[in-house]
């Protein structure tokens, strides 16, 4: 058992790469392919009353992926926003709210096109929906896929972790929320949480290599004793262990932060975490608990070769390893009352650098910190500037295999 006090931002794990036996017609987990969005909104009412958004609720963003062979794959996800109520009480978008860009990888010598279907949920009349500062971006791990797979030691409660810093982190009990426990199972799910700062999202970018089905439940919203809220969510994985695929990451089910991003680091006052999770496996699951941000000399931009991207895994199930593994640790260090070691490599599709930080030993269930501490730790060592801005944030686990529920709970915020 495992609690820390941490702080985070969104955007795309980059990390862990198990290149598959085969090569497929696969994206790299995390990888998306330019799309053109076709964006349909549905409330059932006039436009007229539609409030005005002062920034777009984008859920999903584009990344580059990495590139093995010759071939392409393009999508062309259609978006569908309910929101279960007449246009005339819907106030207006300034801008399109593009909430899935799926991404893309290389394989061989021909295109393959998919046409997902987004469903963009938020439980009541958009004019009840309070503004986003900055977009929730929460489906961009880009990690899984390396050419081996490591051994570890069988694990056992006396070999756990025991990183706690500052005691017990406080109870938390449900409180009152206007929208209804939710179940997403669709492929690019998401539900966007009204007067809160996340959107849950279902995002199976990989679903074309997937046997079987993965939902992200909203199950509530929690207030622990101190004021701070929690979003309570449950992750079904029910993924058949197919040889062909096993190494490919089927996809990403997440919370995703969706205010004060696009920050200079040194303008944030700290980005306090907390991930507790119980998960329960019936057959051979691989996946991992973690927490992915990415910076940049400038905001908004999550995708030139001038972005960093940094993972920092809590829990691995299945001996998942990130890139650059094989090259050894570049740094070692002691954070959260645990040891970690950093592994550091470059998307070889998109140029971005990725750093991953593992833990030497897993949390069991429950971690907290402040994630200012994990991002200042990379201005200290010159990856990136206090300067740079902090333009996306998330928590949440990669899927590739196996039959399990985590219920699971999320308090992630960027204080400035």
């Amino acid at each position: 058992m495992k609690s820390q006090l941490l702080t985070l931002v969104a955007l795309s794990p980059l990390a862990a790469y198990a290149l598959p036996k085969h090569a497929r017609n696969q994206r790299k987990c995390g990888g998306k392919p330019p799309v053109s969005a076709t964006t349909t909104i549905t409330t059932g009412i006039p436009l007229s009353s539609i409030s005005t958004f002062s920034v777009v609720p984008i859920e999903s963003l584009t990344f580059d992926a990495t590139t093995y062979s010759t071939d392409y794959m393009t999508q062309t996800p259609t978006t569908t926003v309910t929101t279960g109520l007449p246009l005339s009480e819907v106030p207006s978008f300034t801008d399109v709210p593009a909430n899935s860009i799926p991404k893309v990888s290389t394989y061989s010598t021909y295109y393959l096109t998919v046409s997902p279907t987004t469903t963009v949920t938020t439980g009541l009349p958009l004019s009840e929906v309070p503004s986003f500062t900055e977009v929730p971006n929460q489906d961009l791990p880009t990690s899984t896929f390396a050419t081996y797979t490591i051994t570890a030691p069988v694990e056992s409660p006396s070999a756990s972790a025991t990183q706690v810093t500052d005691g017990t982190y406080p109870v938390a009990t449900p409180m009152a929320y206007k929208v209804q426990p939710t179940e997403q199972c669709g492929n690019d799910d998401r539900l966007i949480l009204p007067g809160m700062p996340w959107t849950v999202a279902n995002s199976m970018y990989n679903a074309d290599e997937m046997v079987g089905k993965q939902c992200t439940n909203f199950d509530g919203i929690l207030e622990n004793t101190e004021g701070t809220k929690e979003v309570k969510y449950t992750s079904v994985t029910d993924v058949k262990l197919i040889d062909d695929t096993k190494d490919v990451c089927k996809g990403y089910t997440n919370v995703g932060i969706g205010v004060n991003l696009n920050k200079k680091l040194k303008d944030i006052k700290s980005i306090p975490a907390y991930y507790k999770w119980d998960r329960k496996i019936t057959s051979d699951f691989r996946g991992s608990n973690l927490f992915d941000f990415v910076t940049a000399p400038t905001p908004h931009d999550f995708t030139s070769t001038a972005t960093s991207e940094f993972m920092l895994w809590i829990r691995n199930w299945g001996n998942q390893v990130p890139i650059g593994y094989s090259r050894g640790p570049v740094a070692t260090l002691d954070m959260f009352g645990a040891s970690w070691k950093l592994y550091e490599g470059k998307n070889p599709a998109s140029g971005v650098t990725v750093r991953s930080m593992l833990v030497d030993e897993n949390y069991e269930g429950e971690f907290r910190g402040d994630l200012k501490e994990w991002l200042d730790y990379m201005v200290k060592k010159g990856y990136i500037s206090d300067n740079d801005y902090v333009n996306v944030g998330n928590a949440g686990t990669e899927i590739f295999y196996g039959k399990s529920t985590m219920d699971a709970t999320v308090a992630l915020n960027i204080e400035i």
